[in-house]
């Protein structure tokens, strides 16, 4: 009966805990990851097409599985080539959720 509680117990713990997200060791990495990125100059009310973004590094921008989301929505302000997109610089129209 000892050996089966021992055993019992290496099996609970061998399963350990579920952790979602990075660790803290991941975090100082995700700056290296791949975002979205303007890659042409875009005025107000152009709209956002796949030649114009694109998923780049460094992570600074929108995570590349936005990318369909933000197809398709008009730019709120003026914005030149290499900046991070955001949810920030699109127009706020109904049509993207933001949550």
């Amino acid at each position: 009966m000892k050996s089966l509680v021992v055993e019992t117990e290496r099996a609970w713990q061998a399963l350990g805990q579920v952790s979602y997200g990075p660790t803290e060791a991941e975090r100082q990495s995700l700056v290296f990851r791949r975002s979205l990125y303007v890659v042409k100059d875009l005025n107000v009310g152009d709209v956002l097409t796949r030649q114009n973004v694109r998923a780049i590094r460094p992570g600074y921008g929108l995570a590349p599985k936005d990318l369909e989301r933000v197809l398709g929505a008009r730019i709120a302000r003026n914005v030149p080539t290499g900046t991070p997109l955001s949810f920030g610089i699109l127009l706020s129209n109904g049509t993207i959720q933001t949550a």
